[in-house]
């Protein structure tokens, strides 16, 4: 697990996983799967507005997206996966985080190109934590990824001023 710490928010995140939804049917989707946690370390109630994004190397762009309907297919491909851990999506977890509290969250990227060998997850609202209430844009925070032999590794992690975001 890879932890940031950036008081007032620890941001952990672990290597997206590759699921594989109604596998050999002709309903069949591949889903990047990616487990992060968003913690308060701040004695009072704090604002993370974030949102996460994913772009590949065959040019597309994703919206995370949250199906209640798969989490129990998807939640045993968390490495910290243990009975009754709750997910939320970004949309749920943004906005108020209680003092000393952890946000176990869960980002399903659907329809991934099965040819896709590299991914760039942004994450937006993790920094600048005492601008965001002046409205100052944001800076995203990139991970990228490379696919080897189905799993997915670490190239490089960091802030990033590519904005980064999918139109409707």
């Amino acid at each position: 697990m890879h932890t940031l710490y950036a008081s007032p928010l620890d941001f952990s995140w672990i290597a997206p996983k590759t699921y594989v939804h109604n596998e050999g049917t002709k309903g069949e989707l591949l889903y990047i799967v990616w487990f992060y946690n968003l913690k308060n370390t701040m004695e009072k109630t704090i604002t993370a507005p974030i949102d996460v994004f994913l772009k590949t190397d065959t040019g597309e762009e994703y919206a995370d997206a949250y199906y209640p309907e798969l989490v129990d297919y998807m939640k045993e491909l968390d490495e910290d996966f243990y009975e009754g851990k709750k997910y939320q999506s970004a949309a749920i977890a943004k906005g108020e985080l209680a003092p000393d509290t952890t946000k176990h969250c869960i980002a399903m990227f659907e329809d991934i190109a099965p040819q896709t060998k590299q991914v760039e997850i942004f994450v937006t609202g993790i920094s600048h934590f005492f601008s965001w209430r002046r409205k100052m844009v944001d800076y995203s925070y990139k991970i990228t990824y490379k696919k080897e032999r189905n799993q997915w590794k670490l190239i490089e992690h960091g802030m990033s001023k590519e904005w980064v975001g999918v139109t409707p």
